[in-house]
């Protein structure tokens, strides 16, 4: 490059030395700003293909770091941003970079050198400085023990409201919704708030995440039906296996299911079927609520609950509620490896809408160990909810409102989860921002 502009300007200084004709000076005195303005555009293409593989090598090494997302984040993000810059072979420049990351799961950073010119020094420019930035967000796996998917609404609106005086004890798992949550001051021992829109007066917050997909739904896909238009209400004692034209019993892939026709009415205390079941097995409530009675305790072990139907009536679940009434209910999820209802405590179908948001009072107390998937359902308690024995729970709604003094207990541990064969989506997506 130097010697094209040293043959120039010889060739100027011969040209000016020309005696030939008057126009020759004219003429080369012509040429100086059209080659200076040639060199400029030679010196600023250079500096902005550097800029270009500067953007590269921070993008690069930005979406590293943000995947990375431990306390060496930053140490990724630089070593990779080096690796992608020095490969790009430009060398002889002094590199400044940062790296940041403001609340949630949103990181920055930001490069910028200093680049030496060839021709603008004719102009007294002797460098062009170059800079680039660039933001990425990323979620982190889901391990929350309350998770609301809050389908079709905007960020901003509230999914998550933690009213009234709630005591909140959370190990291992967090609280997180697809919108926006509310803790109203309320959150306990709440490891995170993790949220897409805001996390108001929460502990840990982290406002501005990714989305959780809905990774049950397609679970729908195994529900068979029995019943038809047989509809009445069931009572079962525990303890005992009612004989009853509402209740049909089949086998499904060596699995027995009881297919409930119409309402489910738990009644009693203690083992719905007397014993832990040997095998899994799959209660189906067609066309009806599952319904605790006044002062039931019962437990449904190694079995899952799926409410389904035509969504011509209502499919709840429904504890005693007010004038000093309580119930409950302490679901265990079938265990087998190949079962797909595995680790699956209670599933509302996804495709019902008629009559299916939830309000349990007071007396209510509902332990799970597992998935509870009301995944369509806005569910409103003033009632007690907990994890059973196994240390793993999950409750997936729409949208989740606690009110009064409720308490809220939840455990997970990733071998307990395990062990139950509970799943959780365990993605971690990173994407650059505009």
């Amino acid at each position: 490059m130097f010697k094209l502009w040293n043959d120039v300007k010889r060739w100027i200084v011969q040209f000016r030395n020309d005696k030939a004709g008057m126009i020759a000076p004219v003429a080369a005195l012509a040429l100086i700003p059209v080659m200076a303005a040639v060199g400029a555009a030679v010196d600023y293409s250079r500096a902005n293909n550097i800029r270009s593989k500067m953007q590269t090598a921070l993008d690069t090494g930005l979406l590293a770091g943000a995947k990375r997302g431990s306390s060496d984040w930053k140490d990724v993000a630089g070593n990779n941003f080096d690796a992608n810059f020095h490969a790009s072979l430009v060398s002889g420049l002094t590199v400044a970079k940062d790296f940041v990351q403001e609340t949630g799961q949103k990181y920055k950073g930001t490069a910028s050198a200093t680049v030496p010119t060839a021709f603008l020094g004719m102009l007294k420019i002797s460098t062009l400085t170059i800079a680039v930035k660039a933001t990425a967000t990323a979620s982190e796996p889901d391990n929350s023990c309350i998770l609301t998917l809050d389908k079709g609404q905007p960020a901003s609106h509230v999914a998550l409201s933690l009213n009234g005086a709630p005591i909140v004890n959370l190990s291992g798992c967090s609280i997180r919704s697809n919108t926006s949550l509310d803790c109203n001051g309320h959150d306990g021992s709440l490891t995170k708030a993790i949220a897409a829109g805001s996390a108001s007066g929460c502990g840990t917050p982290q406002p501005g995440s990714l989305t959780v997909p809905d990774i049950y739904e397609p679970l729908a896909s195994n529900i068979t039906t029995q019943c038809g238009t047989t509809r009445g209400t069931l009572n079962w004692t525990a303890g005992t296996t009612p004989v009853d034209a509402l209740l049909k019993k089949v086998t499904v892939n060596g699995r027995d299911e009881y297919h409930v026709c119409g309402n489910l009415k738990l009644q009693g205390n203690g083992l719905l079927m007397g014993t832990i079941p040997v095998n899994d097995a799959l209660i189906v409530i067609e066309n009806g609520n599952l319904i605790i009675d006044n002062n039931a305790d019962v437990k449904i072990a190694k079995m899952a609950v799926v409410l389904t139907g035509d969504n011509n009536y209502s499919s709840l679940v429904e504890f005693p509620n007010g004038a000093g009434k309580q119930g409950a209910l302490t679901l265990s999820p079938p265990l087998e490896a190949g079962n797909p209802w595995q680790g699956v405590a209670l599933y509302l179908d996804p495709k019902l809408t008629k009559d299916i948001n939830n309000k349990w009072g007071p007396g209510a107390s509902f332990s799970a160990d597992g998935l509870v998937y009301l995944g369509s359902s806005n569910v409103v308690t003033d009632g007690n909810t907990s994890s059973s024995n196994a240390k793993c729970t999950k409750f997936v709604m729409n949208q989740f409102t606690t009110n009064g003094h409720v308490q809220l207990d939840f455990d997970q541990t990733v071998e307990s989860c395990a062990q139950i064969g509970m799943k959780q989506w365990g993605g971690i997506v990173v994407h650059l921002l505009q």
